[in-house]
């Protein structure tokens, strides 16, 4: 269960950078698409849970469609990484993004997130 300042930051989050990420291809997903499936990540990613809940392996499964979009694996690295700012978080806090997809069993490969990365150079 996701805590309710969690709910409430992630709302914010999406208000703000919904348009963010614009990306080159339509099947790219947008920053509001992005953060609605990674919000419900923020326990595991910033909080410390042990183990994503399932509705958060869920919204990285969901998240595969785009990633071999053009521009997929870019806008999900920027929508992150413009969050992160907007939250007044350190980036590299969400660095255990990337782990994502092996924790949840999943085969899908999502953008390592930190200060040093350049998004517009993640294929």
């Amino acid at each position: 269960m996701m805590h309710p300042i969690t709910k409430i930051i992630a709302v914010v989050i999406i208000s703000m950078v919904s348009g963010a990420a614009m990306g080159a291809d339509p099947q790219s997903p947008y920053c509001n698409i992005i953060l609605d499936h990674l919000t419900p990540c923020l326990p595991y990613i910033l909080q410390g849970e042990v183990n994503p809940a399932k509705v958060c392996c869920d919204g990285v499964l969901d998240l595969a469609q785009y990633t071999n979009a053009k521009g997929g694996q870019q806008n999900i690295c920027d929508c992150v990484k413009a969050a992160a700012i907007l939250m007044g978080a350190p980036v590299d806090n969400f660095s255990k993004i990337s782990s994502l997809p092996k924790t949840c069993g999943l085969s899908v490969t999502l953008p390592p997130i930190s200060s040093g990365t350049d998004c517009s150079q993640v294929k």
